[in-house]
């Protein structure tokens, strides 16, 4: 083996070229895959590398009555589920929190979470300084504590080991600090501290209010299959006993891991797929090579069989250079890869990499690399086992010693003809789901959002309880910015609302109209609800369908009114006719909101999805502490006057109160941009995979092709001599190269409808079977096998018969 290993060294470094590109090609192809494989480890098998058990470790969720399977927990039922269920040891809670933290140089806002008094336990995180919270901690009275993140205190409190035991302001409720959390830990994604979730004690049996978030951890001994179905089990009871509330209501259990990511497992998954069709094709392309190098040392093989040499050894030959050529390229995919991850971290904000779990941490492992060894064994295997065992059979022929063929002509074209149309149909199958994402894109741009994107600036702030306990106060507060903002310079109007489009947030809740047959328990309307300032719809340039805007006389003390959207209009009142009509909002029995307006449908949920049933609110009378001003620009400043008028609008809002700490400073340009963002990353891989595929593709045509023409120069040149003309020369090598590039988009054409499915979940308003994506890819493909086979065919019919003859 040592001595075959020497010989394959010596061997490929006598031909630099043949190394040269078979090293080259094979390093593209892993380096693709170790990219990718790098993303997918972290983001999908390891994003909380730092939980103990993360295998019994589960997200537990409520599934709707109308099919969302992904919904939050009510109270109650959570806890019927922690005194029944038994397959879980633990079932902590955790909601969003959000805290302005004062006092030192500057305000800040800090994301956070407020979490059940086992929370840590059950994840089984431990702080590196102080402790986490204890039974109890989580009952109201007992609740002013905090934990910070390492990042948090390392940044706010300098990283000195004394802040233990100091209070700190936070929302305007002193909070002592009783831990810091080791570096890295940050769960979830993007928390910075955590407190206690410390409700009253009458939320605990309210069941219509679905808010919480569950992790569990199974009990020792249970599966994932055991807890879904005692979870089955007791949701189908308490939808008996509690009907008005839970009927229609079930349980979903999920491994944490793979729950954490699913909204990005598609497009990872999609991409997997990608980047193993790229290695397919650059093993095909390395495999003929290796056949056409066979074929060139055939000679030197049969000396070794006539000495003695059996095929087993022959093949080991073959083998081991093919295994050199890979663990070479292997290396070279390292580091590729490592500039491949480099790119993928550049291609995503840094905004959104903090909220992706275990992006912070995208990094070539032991993991990937092992991977990566495997991938380049594996390769070695693909492209060289053919080779070797046509060698080691052909060399075994006294007219292999004669000629110096390793098999016949017409086999061994055969084979690298097939491996062409391989290489062919699995580029039309990349190209296609490229081409797929490249129509899902452009329809989602060509998609009108509701409103007027280009212009407007945007400024997030979230008053504390304690310096505004009052809704009324919150209201002033948010009217006199508005009033200052509107005055700046440049700006042509100004409002504020709870819920901006495209911000990837919600809120939820249920309605009745008033004088209405009451709906089946269960099968009630719901609706989002947006709490927005007057001059909020002509501030975006929504249109007002019918009725009217709110305006400053509805206050407090007003008759209570709201605005709907078409959507709901159309879908709850069979005549589209809701102006006018009275309506209930669950959980507030004491007042009625008339409907005085309805307004244009807009996507706030993002361009991939259309606008469910919304109502609008005026903040006066339904007072909210957490809102967004929107600032849209005189004309003709674009998104170049939004960004410059962000600064100002941060003075605005200081110069009102100084200890309100302004964040999410960006343009609705920018947050239309960041929703695209996964279907613009997708597109962009996709396309440059797909490219990839289509220049491997055409140099793998293109080197069978000049292959063919150089064993051919006699034959080429006799025709010539004998009368053949350059054109019926042309049209010959031409033929013989578009036929396996023929055959292989149409395999690609047969297979690409079952395969593109798979980027069914990532296409928007395209069919995984659009036809023009599928003809357009097609048409492609043959012309640039045209053009492959052509070079060649045109330096064929330029053959002098004299000089091949002569050669002979």
């Amino acid at each position: 083996m040592l001595q075959d290993l020497r010989y394959a060294v010596r061997a490929l470094a006598a031909n630099p070229a043949f190394t040269a590109v078979a090293v080259g090609t094979l390093a593209l192809g892993i380096g693709a895959n170790t990219s990718i494989f790098t993303a997918v480890h972290h983001l999908l098998f390891r994003p909380y590398p730092f939980l103990e058990n993360a295998d019994r470790l589960v997200a537990v969720w409520q599934v709707a009555p109308a099919g969302n399977d992904h919904n939050e927990v009510s109270a109650a039922d959570l806890r019927d589920w922690r005194a029944n269920l038994k397959s879980f040891d633990h079932l902590a809670t955790h909601i969003w929190w959000t805290g302005n933290v004062t006092g030192g140089e500057r305000p800040e806002r800090i994301q956070g979470f407020q979490v059940s008094a086992d929370y840590f336990e059950t994840l089984g995180l431990r702080p590196a300084l102080g402790r986490t919270f204890v039974a109890g901690e989580d009952e109201p009275g007992r609740d002013r504590l905090v934990v910070l993140s390492w990042g948090l205190w390392r940044r706010r409190f300098g990283g000195d080991s004394g802040v233990l035991g100091t209070v700190v302001s936070i929302n305007g409720i002193p909070r002592t600090i009783i831990g810091v959390m080791p570096d890295g830990v940050r769960y979830p994604a993007p928390a910075e501290m955590w407190a206690p979730f410390a409700p009253p004690a009458e939320a605990w049996t309210r069941r219509q209010s679905h808010y919480l978030l569950v992790t569990g951890r199974l009990a020792p001994g249970r599966t994932l299959e055991q807890a879904r179905a005692e979870l089955a089990t007791l949701t189908a009871a308490l939808a008996a006993q509690y009907p008005e509330t839970n009927r229609g209501w079930s349980g979903n259990v999920r491994p944490l891991v793979r729950d954490t990511a699913r909204q990005i497992e598609p497009m990872l998954a999609v991409l997997m797929g990608a980047v193993g069709f790229v290695l397919l094709i650059v093993c095909a392309n390395v495999a003929n090579l290796m056949l056409a190098r066979a074929t060139g040392r055939g000679r030197e093989l049969s000396i070794r069989v006539a000495l003695g040499a059996s095929r087993t050894r022959i093949t080991r030959l073959i083998l081991v250079e093919s295994l050199v050529i890979a663990l070479a390229g292997g290396a070279g995919g390292v580091l590729l890869g490592l500039f491949g991850v480099d790119l993928l971290v550049a291609l995503v904000p840094g905004d959104l990499r903090r909220m992706i779990p275990g992006f912070e941490r995208l990094t070539v492992n032991g993991a990937v690399l092992a991977f990566t060894a495997g991938l380049s064994i594996a390769s070695a295997l693909l492209f060289g086992l053919i080779p070797a065992l046509r060698a080691a059979r052909g060399s075994a022929s006294r007219e292999s010693l004669r000629t110096g063929a390793t098999t016949s002509g017409r086999e061994r074209h055969r084979l690298r003809r097939m491996l062409v149309g391989a290489e062919v149909a699995l580029a039309l199958l990349l190209l296609v789901g490229a081409g797929l994402m490249l129509r899902t894109f452009r329809h989602l741009g060509a998609q009108y959002p509701g409103f007027e994107v280009e212009g407007v600036a945007l400024t997030s702030l979230a008053l504390p309880g304690r310096g505004y306990p009052e809704g009324p106060d919150a209201a002033r507060f948010y009217a006199r910015l508005v009033e200052h903002v509107a005055a700046l310079p440049g700006v042509a109007a100004a409002a504020a609302a709870n819920v901006v489009p495209l911000c990837g947030c919600n809120q939820t809740s249920g309605f009745s109209v008033i004088g209405a047959p009451p709906y089946p328990i269960g099968e009630g309307p719901e609706m989002d609800w947006r709490v927005i300032t007057p001059g909020y719809f002509s501030t975006l340039r929504i249109p007002l369908v019918q009725g009217r805007d709110f305006v400053a006389a509805d206050g407090p003390n007003a008759p209570f009114v709201a605005i709907v959207n078409e959507t709901l209009s159309r879908r709850w009142f069979a005549d589209g006719g809701a102006l006018g009509r009275r309506l209930h909002i669950a959980g507030d029995t004491t007042r009625a909101v008339e409907v005085v307006g309805i307004v244009a449908d807009v996507r706030h949920n993002g361009l991939a999805q259309q606008a469910p049933p919304e109502m609008y609110l005026p903040e006066a009378q339904q007072p909210v502490w957490e809102m967004t001003v929107a600032a849209r620009m005189q004309g003709g400043g674009g998104e170049r006057a939004a960004v410059a008028v962000l600064p100002s609008l941060r003075t605005a809002a200081l110069e009102i109160d100084p200890n309100q700490p302004v964040y999410d400073q960006q343009t609705m340009g920018n947050l239309l941009a960041f929703s695209m963002l996964q279907y613009r990353f997708s597109l962009r891989l996709l396309v440059a995979l797909g490219l990839i595929a289509l220049v491997l593709a055409g140099v793998g045509i293109y080197g069978v092709i000049a292959q063919l023409v150089a064993e051919r120069t006699r034959e080429i040149g006799i025709r010539i001599a004998l009368g053949g003309d350059q054109r019926t020369v042309q049209r010959l090598v031409v033929r013989q190269g578009m036929m396996p590039a023929a055959l292989g988009v149409g395999a690609g054409l047969v297979l690409a409808p079952a395969l593109t499915l798979v980027v069914r979940r990532l296409l928007v308003g395209v069919s995984p079977h659009d036809p023009l994506t599928f003809v357009t890819v097609a048409v492609l493909l043959l012309a640039v096998a045209l053009v492959a086979c052509w070079l060649p065919a045109r330096r064929a019919a330029r053959v002098d018969p004299m000089i091949a003859l002569r050669a002979e």
